[in-house]
């Protein structure tokens, strides 16, 4: 046997020996196997599933990620990643929806140990295809080749090679006992080990023998027969299983078939499903039995959807238990592809457009989705237009009038003290050829738009032309304030002025203002017959009430102790549960605070009053989550009262004996070597044995 031979079948008794696929360390999580992308129908069940090695004490939690819009310089799809509720197994479920089948949502396994996370490779869920049949791919060969036909002749013999090659045969392999041997039955003598790379291995030859021309008879294993069908999904009339290469399914002891779909079948109803092996008749082995039961069918459709409010970008329709909603712009098509909803409200809509809302009973795990409902027909409403303050006086004359022109505003101007019907409406804010010593009123509006409403029309400014003046009168004396209002003491024959004496009014009393804001009113005597206004009073400073605090959630707190901290066992832990608001020192109506009110987890207790803290202890090991409940308080009557919405903060953490983390110990310089061994004997034979574990899995 020359040196080449030799060495070749060192590295193959070294990689059969030692295994040809990966070794994984004790310490390292890895996934064995990854979920398949499937092909199903809306509404039908698909299942995805994971295997992980080490098996143990593993998290799971399956994700969903959702295509996201491209930024300009993206080069790939960005998707966002949430949690699936309940879908914390290694197996999971999943109902297929319009959303899967538009080809912008995947789905992964995140798999957790001792705070090492993996992610499992991303699969989708297409529309599956009735028509597709497995076929070998072009230019593969088939794995076994049958004649047919009555009286099929068995292919002749191959011819004898007059020069046979020697057999090579590789100690510790060929005995299914595990104890090398050679032909005279004597044990050989083993290779070296891992330890010993030079010593050769004891490789022996056969040397070829004369042909006797006896046919060489072998005996063959009895065939294993496949594993059971997989379920990929199923419907209240179809039932689908995974298709593998070279294999049959039959459904309830009925004919064979190539295709793993079974369809009109009866709803809510069990089956059994088995599979076999093509090409070898009724002796092949058959699989054991998948029993799996179709869908009930979906329920009738619902009444016409009642709509309950039709906002500017919005629409909600009244809620029905059980039930599902829809909804596309326009009016929908016969053949409309709906994406269901279970919320009845529908947002971010355009502004005055039509929709089309349709409805249905959902789905459920076994039950396919109810037929749908008539369509109901409803409308956005336009923006209304934000109230207008009164015009804004620039100046007044005995015959003459100006106030400030607003682009997109218009105005009008009447006498009297009620606004007429028909009113003359003009771009400018100059009213001339007046009446002097006459009072006039001036108003102005938005007219309507595309997206906007007519506004309503302002409060009116009411402007006297001049007359010849008088004295002007002491300052004005507050009696109200709010966020909004202003209000002065109201005197017989004096106007008020909340701008500077550029517009005036009879009442004392200023509403629309800003809060927490300063003002300077001012008084003056108004116009008389006989005599012009006077001049303005000195001002009174004053300034609105502040808006209530509406605390915000975010507010609360807890502190002393951290989300994922590690504690040690039967070790007092205190934290302190910080409410959002408390530190109103003056409040006012609508003022909103939180209350610590009772903790839960650790141990579990409630609090009257400040100080809000407490002291807990984890009695062993394990992983624990504190939650305390924050009572939410309005400011209304004087005095603080509960509203009965509650806030709740949680954290987790873990408890140890020594109150730390796990320390990894170890040399782990031999399982180096051991891998870089590995690498170097089973260069050529690993190549080969992944392409055989393919050819078994096909």
């Amino acid at each position: 046997m020359n040196k080449a031979r030799k060495i070749m079948a060192w590295m193959m008794t070294v990689a059969m020996a030692f295994g040809m696929g990966t070794t994984v360390s004790a310490a390292e999580l890895m996934i064995t196997s990854q979920p398949e992308d499937a092909a199903s129908a809306e509404g039908s069940t698909v299942i995805f599933e994971v295997a992980v090695e080490p098996a143990e004490n593993i998290t799971y939690q399956w994700q969903q990620g959702v295509l996201q819009e491209k930024e300009d310089g993206d080069e790939k799809p960005a998707y966002s990643w949430t949690d699936i509720p309940e879908a914390d197994g290694a197996r999971y479920e999943h109902k297929v929806t319009a959303a899967d089948l538009s080809g912008n949502v995947l789905y992964r396994c995140q798999v957790s140990l001792n705070g090492e996370k993996v992610y499992s490779e991303s699969v989708s869920v297409k529309e599956a295809d009735l028509d597709s049949v497995p076929a070998d791919e072009p230019g593969q060969e088939p794995d076994e080749i049958t004649q047919e036909g009555p009286g099929a002749e068995p292919e002749p013999p191959e011819p004898e090679q007059t020069e046979p090659e020697s057999t090579i045969l590789l100690n510790g392999l060929n005995d299914p006992t595990g104890e090398p041997s050679d032909p005279s039955g004597e044990p050989a003598v083993q290779a070296g080990g891992a330890d010993d790379p030079a010593e050769e291995p004891n490789v022996q030859t056969e040397e070829p023998t004369e042909p006797t021309g006896e046919p060489n008879v072998q005996t063959e294993e009895p065939a294993e027969p496949p594993e059971a069908p997989k379920l990929v999904s199923r419907t209240d009339t179809m039932l689908e299983v995974e298709v593998l290469q070279g294999q049959q399914y039959r459904i309830d002891q009925n004919e064979w078939q190539d295709s793993g779909k079974f369809e009109g079948l009866t709803p809510d109803t069990e089956y059994e499903i088995e599979t076999r092996m093509a090409g070898e008749g009724e002796q092949a082995p058959v699989s054991d039995l998948l029993k799996v039961r179709t869908m009930r069918a979906g329920a009738g459709a619902p009444e016409l959807p009642n709509l309950e409010f039709a906002g500017v970008d919005s629409i909600e329709v009244t809620a029905v238990e059980g039930a599902e909603y829809a909804i596309c712009e326009g009016r929908a098509a016969a053949d409309q592809q709906w994406n269901w909803q279970t919320s009845p409200v529908f947002s971010g809509l355009k502004v005055g457009t039509e929709y089309s809302i349709a409805a249905r009973i959902a789905g459920t795990e076994d039950q396919m989705p109810g037929e749908t409902s008539e369509i109901l027909i409803a409308s956005t409403e336009k923006y209304s237009a934000d109230p207008l303050a009164r015009p804004e006086l620039i100046s007044v004359s005995d015959t003459r009038i100006e106030v400030k022109a607003v682009s997109g505003q218009v105005y009008a101007i009447y006498r009297g003290n009620t606004m007429p019907e028909g009113l003359n409406w003009q771009n400018s804010g100059i009213f001339e050829k007046l009446d002097p010593a006459t009072v006039y009123r001036i108003v102005t509006k938005t007219p309507e738009t595309e997206d906007h409403k007519e506004s309503v029309v302002s409060e009116a400014l009411a402007v006297t032309t001049e007359k010849s003046p008088t004295e002007a009168p002491e300052a004005p004396k507050l009696t109200n304030r709010s966020q909004t209002v202003l209000e002065v003491e109201k005197k017989t024959g004096q106007e008020y002025s909340i701008d500077g004496g550029k517009t005036w009014q009879a009442g004392g009393r200023f509403e629309g203002l800003k809060a927490e804001t300063a003002y300077e009113i001012t008084a003056r005597i108004k116009e008389t017959p006989t005599a012009a206004a006077s001049a303005a009073s000195q001002p009174l400073k004053v300034s609105t009430l502040r808006y209530p605090i509406k605390t915000s959630t975010n507010e609360n707190r807890i502190t002393g102790i951290r989300n994922g901290q590690i504690i040690k066992v039967n070790k007092n832990i205190k934290f302190t549960a910080e409410g959002g608001g408390m530190n109103i020192e003056e409040p006012i109506e609508g003022d909103v605070r939180y209350v610590p009110a009772k903790w839960q987890g650790l141990s579990e207790g409630t609090w009257k009053k400040a100080p809000y803290m407490a002291t807990v202890r984890a009695e062993k090991n394990g992983t624990y989550t504190l939650k305390v409940t924050f009572d939410r308080q309005v400011y209304k009557d004087g005095k603080w009262v509960s509203d009965g919405e509650d806030d709740i903060k949680s954290i987790q953490v873990k408890a140890t004996e020594t109150g730390k983390a796990a320390v990894k110990t170890g040399d782990e310089t031999q399982g180096m070597l051991y891998l870089i061994l590995l690498a170097a004997g089973a260069g050529a034979a690993g190549t080969a044995g992944a392409v055989m574990r393919k050819r078994r899995r096909a």
